[in-house]
């Protein structure tokens, strides 16, 4: 299925056991979907946006490397407005906040925003399309109770 956004390339993203699949967004993000396709699988925690509204979130230094590695946020002050940035997050958007160093995923409405910098773009990277209600539970189930292992892998 492919589209002028993605090239029809798919994630998994399991989290407490619940699984996820994500569209690529590869044809409007190149360079973050290759970055993200680079440290795959990928494994970690998760847990409730802090500042930015209904999704959760992922941080942790191989993502920091990651960003380093892969010249993600190309200056301190400007974002890379090829990357597919929004300030906005709908329901299913997954993002990388190259600021950060982080994966947002969103399972209601979201405002990217953290202190001190206050609202900086996300790079949309991929959406799931399907299960949203389920992703609905799972984003506010960790909300109420806490962190989530997450995995990131390719689907094949």
């Amino acid at each position: 299925m492919s589209s002028k956004r993605s090239s029809g390339k798919q994630i998994e993203i399991e989290i407490g056991g619940v699984k996820f699949v994500a569209d690529l967004l590869d044809l409007r993000a190149p360079k973050t979907c290759e970055a993200i396709l680079s440290i795959l699988p990928h494994e970690s925690v998760t847990w409730h946006q802090f500042w930015s509204g209904s999704g959760l979130q992922v941080h942790d230094e191989t993502l920091k490397k990651m960003a380093e590695d892969h010249g993600l946020w190309p200056t301190a002050n400007f974002p890379d407005y090829g990357e597919n940035p929004s300030i906005y997050g709908c329901p299913g958007d997954i993002g990388f906040y190259p600021v950060g160093h982080g994966i947002f995923i969103t399972y209601g409405k979201s405002r990217f925003y953290g202190p001190p910098e206050g609202v900086e773009p996300t790079y949309i990277f991929a959406e799931i399309k399907k299960d949203l209600d389920k992703l609905n539970e799972v984003g506010r189930n960790i909300g109420r109770h806490g962190q989530r292992n997450i995995v990131l892998r390719l689907r094949e």
